[in-house]
């Protein structure tokens, strides 16, 4: 009797087993299709020039919308979004300077991984936040350039990316964001500028950087890695929505809550540098945001 026992438990477990080798060599195979993706896109031209005032003004985009996040402020990339000891993969945010270990970009290829989250391949960008970026005006994206081209070449060179199978699954389910290029509409038209002001409308505007992590409906969610919080919702409905105007500033200016609460490292705060006014217009839009 109990060598029928253990005869069937091997099959089952067997079964399973293979079922499971099969399932994950789909995911395999899926995940592998979608990373290799050749995307036929033609970058649509946007002026991009060397004088001072663009470079300041792309330099001042640059840190309101995050790119000091993962390219570090010198842009030779370095923050680990997952390291050799994560069961995710290994991911380093990359030098984007034309140091050794960095790139050398045309400005189509500049516009490509912007507004497309593409590469010089014409393959996905891993983990790009151009679901981010594609909607900001063709000034906005032609400065941010004119900045990033400006930097002085950087000699670093980081791991190779990989994905391990964790990180292939995660990804197969939606649960981790690493293709943003399938997320976006690649024949979209942009506005040469926008009107900036204290209004909900620029302050829309302004948050698009907010929604790579808190979500395009700003109510937050699961943590992007390994040992980071939940995170928040930003709309009305979360904690923003008690705070008043002089608050929401403190909390980015400070890092830290009206709740006294500090917020995670996984919040780049101390990167950011939006003007008065800036903060303003972004409050006028979340605060009453349902």
């Amino acid at each position: 009797m109990l060598k029928k026992v253990l005869k069937w438990t091997g099959i089952v477990l067997g079964c399973v087993l293979l079922l499971l080798g099969c399932f994950y060599g789909y995911i395999y195979f899926n995940t592998e299709s979608r990373l290799n993706k050749v995307y036929e896109v033609t970058a649509k031209p946007v002026i991009i020039t060397n004088d001072s005032a663009s470079i300041a003004r792309g330099k001042h985009l640059a840190q309101i919308r995050g790119c000091a996040g993962c390219h570090m402020p010198d842009f030779a990339g370095g923050y680990a979004l997952a390291d050799e000891s994560t069961p995710i993969g290994v991911l380093y945010g990359p030098n984007i300077t034309s140091g050794k270990g960095g790139i050398s970009y045309t400005d189509a290829d500049w516009i490509k991984a912007l507004r497309h989250g593409i590469g010089k391949d014409n393959k996905p960008l891993w983990f790009m936040p151009s679901e981010e970026f594609y909607l900001l005006s063709n000034q906005d994206i032609g400065d941010i350039i004119s900045y990033a081209k400006s930097r002085p070449p950087v000699d670093k060179e980081w791991p190779k990316k990989e994905l391990k199978p964790l990180g292939r699954v995660l990804t197969h389910f939606g649960e981790f964001p690493l293709i943003p290029a399938e997320k976006i509409d690649h024949n979209a038209s942009f506005a040469d500028s926008v009107q900036k002001g204290i209004t909900p409308e620029y302050g829309k505007y302004l948050a698009l950087t907010c929604t790579g992590c808190h979500a395009p409906t700003f109510k937050g969610g699961p943590p992007h890695g390994p040992g980071q919080p939940e995170i928040p919702d930003i709309s009305a409905t979360g904690h923003l929505g008690k705070w008043s105007e002089p608050q929401f500033a403190a909390t980015m200016r400070t890092g830290k809550t009206p709740e006294g609460k500090a917020l995670s490292d996984a919040m780049p705060w101390k990167m950011f540098t939006y003007s008065d006014d800036e903060l303003k217009a972004v409050y006028s839009y979340l605060h009453d945001l349902k």
